[in-house]
């Protein structure tokens, strides 16, 4: 809709009931319709009246049937999701309509250089608690980006808008699945939902909303638009969507991490290292790894040159097998640094070794029993490392922890993990895993002498990191 249309449609509905509710004023108008205020017994709203001409050139029933799912939202209410009021179709005039809440508030892209770093946490936890809201109702938004969120003057609370891209999830529709019609803003869009490979399902669709929430927390880390560098022309951006990583530096390293993992390239990665509870940001650092993350040196800041959209399973066996050597002296240099600087642990033995063709590598340390540290039975640890993904040129690995303790030194430790962290290097190396997990085990290796366990020779007993 250009500037013209909306101005013959501002003033021939001035005044005017759609629905039942007169119109009064206007707020402003998108691509196919005009928004106005509006009022109906006493209520006041926000009424999207849409143009019927625009309507009837992409598609009457369409339209309608997003609007009835907005629609269906009616009396539901979230604090941080737009509150709809109304919609249908005017008898009298014909027209499609809307009726939301009237929010006077800027939305995040209009005011996104003013919105101060202590109210970022909140406002992706705001926003993020919407979508939820959404995803328990078998519903994906789709667009969820900057100008799609209001927020208050003073940046303490945040509202998601524009329901009208709602998609039921599972539900296989001619609009939305037959045509596999994009429905959505390409710099927002995660890649399989870009070129529609997303799966529709609660996992798929998460999946997208993941991203989605990264590239909002993004901006608002960065104060920029997300791959804001590769606008023009077009296939530029779609190729940064498809590889390029952004880079995110901010003081708030939870926003940082979390935004990385986020907008992983591949939706399974991403599924592997976001839960929704990673988006409550807002809240007290209570968790002992969470708080140790905060208390490291601030993480490794580095650029690697992006290699493209790279598989694991693609790649050749010189590439994984070299990326393996790589993370693997990584991981052994880390451990050495540790082990000496604490001065905590027994003299050891590290033993390690590497499987291309599993895409993994294993370190196995052996403590020496130290009478002088008060532990007189034989310590171990195993660290299983597998290579996950390739997210534009950066391995990402899942790593996961086992121990024993044992009378003498054993070959083997037979007891499954009872330890995991997905993330690239630096999450790996510097946040909290490594260290707590072989600090708890050696507390825990205490504690089970304390107890007096019977430790069996060549087996172990198995130690729990709490």
């Amino acid at each position: 809709m250009d500037n013209i249309q909306a101005q013959m449609m501002r003033d021939e509905l001035q005044g005017q009931e759609i629905g039942g509710w007169v119109i009064d004023g206007f707020l402003g108008n998108g691509k196919s319709a005009v928004v106005l205020p509006a009022s109906k017994d006493g209520m006041r709203g926000a009424i999207k009246v849409f143009h019927r001409e625009l309507v009837e050139r992409y598609g009457k029933e369409m339209q309608y049937e997003r609007i009835l799912r907005e629609k269906s939202l009616v009396g539901a209410h979230h604090e941080n999701l737009v509150k709809i009021l109304d919609g249908g179709e005017c008898p009298a005039t014909g027209y499609l309509y809307v009726v939301m809440e009237s929010l006077p508030y800027k939305n995040l892209h209009e005011c996104i250089a003013d919105i101060p770093l202590a109210a970022v946490p909140g406002i992706i936890s705001q926003i993020a608690s919407a979508a939820r809201y959404l995803e328990d109702r078998q519903l994906a938004h789709r667009d969820i980006k900057p100008e799609n969120i209001v927020i208050s003057d003073d940046y303490s609370k945040a509202t998601l808008l524009d329901l009208g891209v709602l998609l039921p999830i599972g539900a296989e529709s001619l609009t939305d699945v037959d045509q596999r019609q994009f429905i959505g803003t390409l710099r927002y869009s995660s890649p399989e939902f870009l070129f529609r490979q997303e799966e529709n399902t609660i996992e798929g669709w998460r999946a997208v909303t993941f991203y989605q929430l990264g590239a909002v927390l993004h901006d608002l880390l960065m104060k920029k638009v997300l791959f804001e560098d590769f606008t023009d022309p077009f296939p530029r951006l779609v190729e940064a969507v498809k590889s390029e990583k952004p880079h995110i530096a901010s003081e708030d390293h939870r926003c940082v991490h979390l935004a990385n993992r986020c907008l992983m390239k591949q939706a399974s990665t991403r599924l592997e290292l976001v839960k929704w509870a990673d988006f409550h940001l807002d809240e007290p650092l209570i968790n002992p790894a969470v708080v140790a993350r905060e208390r490291v040196l601030q993480r490794q800041q580095y650029q690697r040159k992006a290699m493209g959209p790279q598989q694991p399973a693609a790649m050749a066996t010189s590439q994984i097998k070299r990326m393996l050597e790589d993370a693997c002296n990584q991981f052994e240099t880390r451990l050495a640094a540790f082990f000496n600087g604490t001065g905590m642990f027994p003299l050891r033995m590290t033993h390690t070794s590497s499987e291309p063709a599993n895409k993994k590598f294993q370190i196995y340390i052996q403590f020496e029993r130290d009478d002088d540290l008060g532990l007189p039975c034989s310590l171990s640890v195993l660290i299983d490392v597998v290579l996950m993904d390739v997210n534009a040129g950066e391995p990402v690995f899942r790593a996961t922890m086992a121990s024993a303790l044992a009378p003498a030194p054993i070959s083997t430790i037979a007891s499954r993990p009872d330890q995991s962290c997905a993330g690239d290097l630096p999450a790996l190396l510097d946040g909290p895993f490594l260290e707590g997990a072989l600090v708890g085990y050696l507390e825990a290796a205490y504690n089970a002498i304390d107890q007096g366990v019977a430790l069996t020779p060549d087996v172990g007993f198995p130690l729990t990191c709490n």
